[in-house]
């Protein structure tokens, strides 16, 4: 499941679990299990993204002293 997917998921259990409807006591709890679940799995992805961008970075900037986003704004 992509990250967007997993939001996308997040996003209905907590609708589902917003609703007026009654649930079953057992069943919010499967689906705020799933939804912690979906959170630790997206934040995971999250910082596995900043370590590959911080990587990208440094490779970069390796051996260079000037602002590689500086670069871009400048077109370069």
């Amino acid at each position: 499941m992509t990250f967007e997917e997993k939001l996308e998921r997040l996003k209905k259990i907590v609708e589902e679990l917003e609703s007026p409807e009654t649930m079953a006591l057992d069943s919010s709890l499967n689906l705020f299990e799933e939804g912690v679940g979906l959170v630790r799995s997206c934040k995971e992805l999250l910082e596995q993204a900043e370590l590959r961008i911080q990587n990208v970075t440094e490779q970069v900037t390796e051996g260079d002293e000037s602002d590689p986003m500086e670069d871009i704004e400048n077109g370069e």
